[in-house]
């Protein structure tokens, strides 16, 4: 179980590192209200890396902040779990939900700020058929070839929200949710399992921290 916990933790550092990454660097074009979202939020982002007032706490809230602004947090974890969610009771899923995002926070944002010289250039927008969209774009990088990097959106309570993130077609959340799915299929089902992990993980960078 720990080697599938350290295995999501590095799907997971990569997924939140290539946002992290994304929004830092600003971005270009004349996107759609999709891709518009993406820039607010690059915006947002290069503000908080550029406040040299704000404690490593406040740093972490404003992470935090723009993670909840940013993302469809119940649709992502509805989606990590997969099938899980249904088995899931209330509690648990709200147990899930805080855990996972106590993970992300602890996880990466005490290593803001280190990315230098990437740029996020949105390559175009295109609608989906339910009514999402993909930003299309691509994270220029100093000393190496582009990553292409789509950004799947849909509309929440009238704004957009990011609901996957896909490198080189490869979409992150499914590579998670697949983790995920390992460490609960080797507790019998238990998704309160996967969640004491979560919180043993958050615990372990606290102390290193």
């Amino acid at each position: 179980m720990a080697t599938l916990l350290r295995m999501a933790a590095v799907r997971l550092y990569f997924a939140v590192g290539i946002l992290w990454l994304a929004l830092a660097g600003g971005a270009q074009a004349e996107p759609g209200e999709a891709g518009q979202f993406v820039r607010g939020l690059a915006d947002d982002a290069i503000a908080v890396l550029s406040d040299e007032n704000l404690t490593g706490e406040a740093r972490e809230q404003a992470f935090r902040d723009l993670l909840r602004r940013g993302f469809d947090a119940p649709a992502v974890g509805r989606f990590v779990l997969g099938r899980y969610w249904n088995t899931a009771d209330e509690a648990e899923r709200e147990e899930f939900l805080q855990a996972f995002e106590d993970y992300v926070i602890a996880t990466y944002a005490r290593r803001l700020g280190r990315y230098g010289g990437e740029q996020l250039v949105i390559a175009g927008e295109r609608p989906e058929s339910n009514g999402n969209a993909i930003v299309v774009s691509r994270i220029e990088l100093p000393d190496g070839p582009p990553i292409r990097v789509d950004w799947r959106l849909h509309q929440r309570d009238g704004s957009w929200r990011i609901i996957d993130i896909v490198v080189e077609q490869v979409s992150l959340l499914i590579a998670q949710r697949s983790e995920f799915a390992s460490v609960i299929r080797a507790n019998r089902g238990d998704v309160s399992a996967l969640s004491r992990l979560l919180r043993q993980k958050v615990t372990q960078l606290a102390a290193r921290s």
